[in-house]
């Protein structure tokens, strides 16, 4: 299989969607359709002591972001099709919490 990744740290967040579980669920939907990934399923989504993780996995790719919402930090790891730039999620996820694109997308 052939992929290309882009892990990435986002800081200054201050959009509340950070601290919102299904906000970030249809976050990760609406990058995922930008990577035209196959998703296998809804988001998987949990609320532990430090944040948020929520994951979706698809053919031939992921995006999983954990957000830290007291911090204002979000860690954005993007898997995408062999073919597809993940910096066009990228650019959706930080479009949506109103941070500047690390990649300049």
């Amino acid at each position: 299989m052939s992929a290309l990744h882009l892990l990435t740290e986002l800081t200054g967040i201050s959009s509340p969607m950070l601290g919102d579980e299904q906000a970030l669920a249809a976050l990760t939907v609406a990058a995922g359709a930008a990577l035209g990934l196959t998703p296998h399923g809804p988001p998987l989504s949990r609320t532990g002591p430090r944040g948020i993780a929520v994951g979706l996995l698809g053919h031939g790719g992921h995006i999983v972001l954990h957000a830290e919402p007291a911090s204002g930090i979000c860690l954005v790891d993007i898997v995408s099709p062999a073919g597809v730039l993940p910096a066009r999620a990228l650019e959706v996820i930080t479009r949506r919490l109103g941070v500047p694109n690390p990649a300049g997308a």
